[in-house]
Protein backbone atom coordinates (compact mmCIF):
# COMPACT_ATOMS: atom_id res chain seq x y z
CA UNK A 1 0.00 0.00 0.00
CA UNK A 2 2.68 2.21 0.36
CA UNK A 3 4.12 1.79 -2.97
CA UNK A 4 1.00 2.97 -3.97
CA UNK A 5 0.85 6.08 -2.21
CA UNK A 6 4.35 6.70 -3.43
CA UNK A 7 3.58 6.54 -7.04
CA UNK A 8 0.09 8.66 -6.50
CA UNK A 9 2.29 11.48 -4.56
CA UNK A 10 4.64 11.23 -7.70
CA UNK A 11 2.38 11.29 -10.13
CA UNK A 12 0.15 14.28 -8.69
CA UNK A 13 4.13 16.12 -8.00
CA UNK A 14 4.52 15.80 -11.91
CA UNK A 15 0.81 17.01 -12.57
CA UNK A 16 1.60 19.98 -10.80
CA UNK A 17 4.75 20.88 -12.30
CA UNK A 18 3.37 20.85 -15.84
CA UNK A 19 -0.12 22.74 -14.82
CA UNK A 20 2.88 25.41 -13.47
CA UNK A 21 4.93 25.88 -16.39
CA UNK A 22 2.16 25.55 -19.04
CA UNK A 23 0.39 28.68 -17.13
CA UNK A 24 4.06 30.32 -17.45
CA UNK A 25 3.97 29.59 -20.95
CA UNK A 26 0.91 31.32 -21.47
CA UNK A 27 1.68 34.49 -19.60
CA UNK A 28 1.74 37.52 -21.21
CA UNK A 29 4.15 40.16 -20.84
CA UNK A 30 1.78 42.75 -19.21
CA UNK A 31 1.00 40.24 -16.91
CA UNK A 32 4.31 39.07 -16.25
CA UNK A 33 5.54 42.93 -15.71
CA UNK A 34 2.11 42.71 -13.00
CA UNK A 35 3.39 40.07 -10.82
CA UNK A 36 6.59 41.30 -10.79
CA UNK A 37 6.43 44.32 -9.88
CA UNK A 38 3.13 45.03 -8.26
CA UNK A 39 4.45 44.79 -4.58
CA UNK A 40 0.98 46.13 -3.01
CA UNK A 41 -1.13 43.40 -4.76
CA UNK A 42 -3.61 46.23 -6.27
CA UNK A 43 -3.33 44.62 -9.72
CA UNK A 44 -1.45 48.07 -10.88
CA UNK A 45 2.01 49.47 -11.07
CA UNK A 46 2.29 52.78 -9.62
CA UNK A 47 5.77 54.65 -10.79
CA UNK A 48 7.16 53.62 -6.82
CA UNK A 49 6.76 50.37 -8.10
CA UNK A 50 7.93 50.79 -11.79
CA UNK A 51 11.27 52.38 -10.59
CA UNK A 52 12.09 48.70 -10.15
CA UNK A 53 12.43 48.03 -14.14
CA UNK A 54 14.38 50.51 -15.82
CA UNK A 55 12.84 49.88 -19.22
CA UNK A 56 9.62 49.81 -18.25
CA UNK A 57 10.23 53.14 -15.85
CA UNK A 58 11.62 55.04 -18.86
CA UNK A 59 8.04 54.69 -21.06
CA UNK A 60 6.03 54.70 -17.90
CA UNK A 61 3.98 58.19 -18.70
CA UNK A 62 3.64 57.05 -22.52
CA UNK A 63 1.98 53.51 -21.70
CA UNK A 64 0.17 55.30 -18.82
CA UNK A 65 -3.22 56.10 -21.23
CA UNK A 66 -5.71 57.20 -18.69
CA UNK A 67 -2.70 59.61 -16.85
CA UNK A 68 -3.65 58.29 -12.95
CA UNK A 69 -0.08 57.45 -12.24
CA UNK A 70 -1.03 53.32 -12.44
CA UNK A 71 -0.08 51.27 -15.02
CA UNK A 72 -3.40 48.34 -15.80
CA UNK A 73 -3.01 45.45 -17.64
CA UNK A 74 -4.72 46.32 -20.25
CA UNK A 75 -2.82 49.76 -20.55
CA UNK A 76 0.80 47.10 -20.59
CA UNK A 77 -1.17 44.70 -22.99
CA UNK A 78 -2.24 46.91 -25.85
CA UNK A 79 1.50 49.46 -25.79
CA UNK A 80 4.28 48.54 -27.87
CA UNK A 81 6.54 50.42 -25.83
CA UNK A 82 5.40 47.80 -22.78
CA UNK A 83 9.02 45.65 -22.59
CA UNK A 84 9.08 42.14 -23.80
CA UNK A 85 5.38 42.70 -25.84
CA UNK A 86 5.91 41.65 -29.03
CA UNK A 87 2.05 41.45 -29.96
CA UNK A 88 1.78 44.63 -31.86
CA UNK A 89 3.97 44.77 -34.74
CA UNK A 90 6.01 48.33 -36.43
CA UNK A 91 2.62 47.68 -39.15
CA UNK A 92 0.00 48.48 -36.49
Amino acid sequence: MKRLEKVFLALCAVAAVQAISVADAHATPARSLIQQLDTDKDGLISLKEAVRHTGLLRNFGLIDDNEDGKLSEAELAKSKLTPGNEKLTAGE
